[in-house]
């Protein structure tokens, strides 16, 4: 498994970061998604430097822009003639409520449909793939999910509510995804990193800031330790074969958010969704 080609989003900090050094001196090669090219670019740099392996090729792409996916894809598939991995990971929590320049709650937009339209852009690529792979970053701090308000018009704005139902929407999306996948023989799994300080709780403030301050403290786990099952669903022969499963520590772990109507609700919302983009887009 070590020439496979594996691209990931997200992958200039935190975990995502990780997994790609993981990765890299495993032998993969590796395409990083990232929203500024800068940054990514210096990711590779080191990640060359640290572990001999050829650079990673960058790639330029906001999840949360349904342009931007759209313009990052289209780069992927006429640089590649297939793909062996995707590592869904780019995630964001926001503080405050935004909107993406369309219209859309962010943290919903990135966490969710950006997973979507990404795969669904890069499936052609995966299909000519070797045993080719989805990883879907998710969590256990998952629930909540609100199919008639996913974007807080009525309810009032909660930032820990957002993150936790976009993270129960991927597990849910996953399900759906791998049903779709069978007969293609694509694994599509998702995974919980664990409670890792990675940033992505550098905005609270108060005391929730303080609580997650003292809760990664006692609790947390390393960088390496969140991106390790990344790595191994992406890259091991043990996860061969393996496909609609939620993992936790190189570990099976029951979902409770399981269930063909909201697995397949969660799908028709995100395809809705981009319909809706790729309509205003030709307007």
């Amino acid at each position: 498994m070590s020439s496979r080609r594996v691209l990931i989003t997200g992958a200039t900090s935190g975990i995502g970061r990780e997994a790609a050094f993981q990765m890299a001196a495993q032998g993969a090669s590796l395409i990083l998604v990232a929203r500024d090219q800068s940054r990514g670019e210096a990711v590779a740099s080191e990640i060359a430097k640290q572990t001999g392996s050829a650079a990673p090729v960058v790639v330029a792409g906001d999840l949360s822009d349904a342009d931007s996916i759209r313009a990052c894809a289209a780069t992927v598939r006429r640089e590649n003639d297939r793909l062996d991995v995707l590592v869904n990971n780019a995630g964001i929590q926001q503080l405050s409520l935004q909107e993406t320049p369309d219209g859309i709650e962010l943290v919903f937009a990135t966490n969710v449909l950006g997973y979507h339209q990404l795969t669904q852009e890069l499936l052609p690529l995966l299909e000519r793939g070797e045993r080719a792979r989805i990883v879907t970053v998710a969590s256990t701090y998952a629930g909540g999910l609100d199919f008639d308000d996913l974007e807080f018009k009525r309810r009032p704005w909660d930032n820990i509510k957002s993150y936790r139902q976009s993270k129960q929407a991927n597990r849910l999306w996953t399900w759906a995804l791998a049903r779709r996948l069978r007969d293609k023989k694509i694994a599509a799994n998702a995974m919980s990193p664990g409670l890792v300080d990675t940033g992505l709780y550098r905005d609270m403030k108060g005391l929730r800031r303080a609580f997650m301050t003292v809760l990664t403290k006692i609790f947390g786990r390393s960088v390496a330790q969140g991106a390790d099952t990344i790595t191994w669903l992406a890259l091991s022969p043990e996860a061969e074969g393996k496909s609609g499963l939620f993992y936790v520590e190189r570990k099976e772990t029951a979902c409770q958010f399981r269930g063909d109507t909201d697995e397949e609700r969660m799908w028709s919302v995100c395809e809705d969704y981009i319909a809706r983009r790729q309509r205003r887009a030709a307007e």
